[in-house]
């Protein structure tokens, strides 16, 4: 065991904002998930309408102000009782092939084919490791080794490293992150976890991607506005916010309970289908429509009573860390 604290930087690059937290962890012992915790973290816009030089110069800044408001080194020295960064961990909103670290696709397009690790080492002066992978896959990390990971091994008394977990995150998009063992499956050119693009009607409607009826256009906050529009039509206004259409179901209006028979339904076949396929011990939700309670009534015995091995026991848990699971995650790239 050691008694000197480890510290570790992430960072979580969206469309609007990027975020940079110092992580720390004290007591390290062999075979154990280090308990890291937040202790600085500061966000900026991400302005991707001034290019990509104007990002990298912010955020490499950004970086070295978060560093050493906690008086942490980005290099290595001479004293062995300087507070280090170990590695430095990038969430980006895209596919991120799992050896150069680049980002192949996503919605962030300035950060398409940079090699960020070698920008940030760079200008940071920075030797130690610098990993990247997508931004759902860091969610699902930080989640089942930090977040409702725990809550699932204090119910079953199943450790955290020996479970499948499955990190869906419904909000303006659908985006996934699939955990076996303690480790990401990202597939051999990055795009595993692609859960938006199952497809739940091949006659539905056409997503960017090139398919029809994908999951995204169903089940995110977007997809709940365009489906309830095109099942009820325009209210004063234009289209009705997601959030709206679920407070109309609980004062029980007719055409939101009957779109809400119709989410469902959908719903269930998706985690069906994930359930099949990979056979989780637990689910974690994540993004904006995961807030709302309706989501979870109900589902674990849905779900239980139509998955192919009856009442598998299958735990679905909302988030625990919050709007932090997603740097926090980034930060424990390479952990284990």
């Amino acid at each position: 065991m050691s008694s000197r604290p480890r510290f570790r930087i992430g960072i979580d690059i969206g469309g609007t904002k990027m975020e940079v937290a110092l992580l720390a962890a004290d007591h390290i012992t062999a075979n154990i998930v280090p308990q890291f915790k937040v202790i600085r973290r500061e966000r900026i816009p991400t302005l991707r309408e001034e290019g990509i030089e104007s990002l990298l110069l912010r955020l490499s800044q950004l970086v070295s102000t978060v560093a050493s408001e906690e008086q942490c080194s980005l290099t290595n020295g001479l004293d062995s009782n300087a507070k280090v960064v170990e590695s430095i961990g990038i969430g980006l909103p895209g596919s991120v092939h799992p050896r150069t670290f680049i980002m192949q696709n996503g919605n962030t397009q300035i950060l398409k084919g940079v090699d960020l690790r070698q920008e940030l080492k760079t200008r940071l002066n920075f030797k130690n490791q610098i990993l990247v992978a997508n931004d759902a896959n860091c969610f699902a990390l930080a989640e089942t080794l930090l977040g409702a990971g725990k809550y699932h091994q204090e119910e079953t008394g199943i450790d955290v490293n020996q479970t499948t977990a499955i990190g869906v995150i419904l909000g303006t998009g659908v985006g996934g992150g699939i955990i076996i063992h303690g480790k990401m499956l990202e597939g051999k050119s990055g795009s595993g976890g692609e859960i938006g693009h199952f497809s739940l009607n091949q006659d539905g409607p056409v997503c960017y991607c090139g398919r029809r009826g994908c999951s995204e256009l169903y089940l995110s906050g977007r997809g709940i506005e365009e489906r309830f529009y095109e099942r009820h039509g325009i209210k004063v206004g234009g289209k009705i916010k997601s959030h709206r259409i679920f407070e109309l179901y609980d004062q029980k209006n007719p055409e939101a309970q009957e779109f809400f028979n119709f989410y469902f339904s959908k719903l269930d076949q998706f985690f069906l289908d994930l359930i099949n396929i990979f056979d989780p011990d637990f689910l974690v939700l994540g993004g904006g429509v995961s807030l709302q309670p309706l989501i979870y009534q109900g589902l674990e015995q849905r779900l239980a009573s139509k998955t192919f091995i009856p009442d598998n026991n299958l735990k679905i848990y909302r988030h625990a860390l919050g709007d932090s699971a997603g740097v926090i995650g980034a930060g424990l790239l390479g952990l284990l």
